[in-house]
């Protein structure tokens, strides 16, 4: 009789203990978010290639202005390769805050961006400003990606602060 109740207690034990869900942070979690775009948005101005595609997941689709969907890491290493190179092409971001979902594998970031493009031979550029997101996943190894990034212009921001 002394087995019996020592098994039961032992199979209820495992199925509280199996049940239970582990607690996400989601407000650090969030934070990390903050962090990895601030930290990405670095690695654009230091025109580190490797570093910026690193933030990536293989399938990422970016979705800028005007533009058609870039969609894969090959595909966003060509784009990344060929506008590093474009005289006075400039991009830079500010992420304004960061959501992070209950289970802790889906987050999002939402953020202000500019980009500066030439406008013609003479070195003239123009400035647009743009509000966007980026959704981010966590993955298997536990650390985030960037799976969709997309923005568009807001002729409402003057600054990205």
């Amino acid at each position: 009789m002394k087995n019996y109740r020592l098994i039961i207690t032992g199979l209820v034990l495992s199925l509280l203990t199996g049940c239970t869900e582990n607690a996400i942070d989601q407000n650090a979690e969030a934070d990390k978010l903050m962090e990895l775009s601030k930290a990405w948005a670095n690695s654009v101005k230091n025109k580190n290639v490797d570093e910026m595609l690193s933030y990536w997941a293989d399938d990422a689709i970016l979705m800028s202005p005007n533009e058609p969907a870039v969609i894969g890491i090959d595909s966003l290493r060509a784009m990344v390769e060929r506008s590093i190179k474009i005289p006075g092409f400039e991009i830079n971001w500010n992420p304004q805050e960061a959501y992070v979902s209950k289970s802790g594998d889906l987050g999002y970031v939402i953020f202000k961006n500019y980009m500066t493009m030439p406008i013609d031979t003479m070195g003239n550029t123009r400035t647009v400003f743009n509000k966007g997101v980026e959704i981010w996943k966590k993955q298997s190894d536990g650390n985030w990606k960037n799976v969709v990034d997309i923005s568009n212009a807001d002729p409402s921001i003057n600054s990205i602060d």
